[in-house]
Formats: structure tokens, C-alpha cells, sequence
């Protein structure tokens, strides 16, 4: 029985610290969807699709000296 007591109090405080980091994490801005998920605009559906400007291709950084990344 105390077995069963000790579990579920370290379940229970696994479960309020990885609460904690997330609830931080969104605090700091920092995007917790899941990879597909509508938040980050992955899961295909048409009410979620992100907006015309997002969907153009990133811009490559350029070298040092000048030229911009080659593509391979």
C-alpha cells in the first residue's frame, strides 16, 4: 500500500513539473505545438491554413564574402 502512495505522489509531481515548464515555456513565447499540429499550420485542414505572405519560400542568409548560399 505504500508502494502504491509513493507512485502516485512522484506521478502526481511529474505531472506539476513538466505543467510548470510548459506553462514557462509558453510565457517565454517559446511554440509548444506539436510537429502537424493547426498551431503550426501542419495539419492540412483549409480553417487553419496559414496566411498567403507565410507561405513563400525563406530567404537565404548570405556568406561572408558577399554571395549568397549555393544550393546543392
Amino acid at each position: 500500500m505504500f508502494a502504491v502512495i509513493v507512485a502516485l505522489v512522484l506521478l502526481v509531481a511529474g505531472v506539476a513539473v513538466i505543467y510548470q515548464i510548459l506553462k514557462k515555456m509558453s510565457e517565454d513565447g517559446v511554440d509548444i505545438a506539436a510537429p502537424g499540429s493547426c498551431k503550426r499550420h501542419g495539419c492540412g485542414s483549409s480553417k487553419c491554413a496559414p496566411p498567403p505572405e507565410s507561405r513563400e519560400a525563406p530567404l537565404l542568409a548570405e556568406e561572408p564574402d558577399g554571395q549568397g548560399k549555393a544550393n546543392s
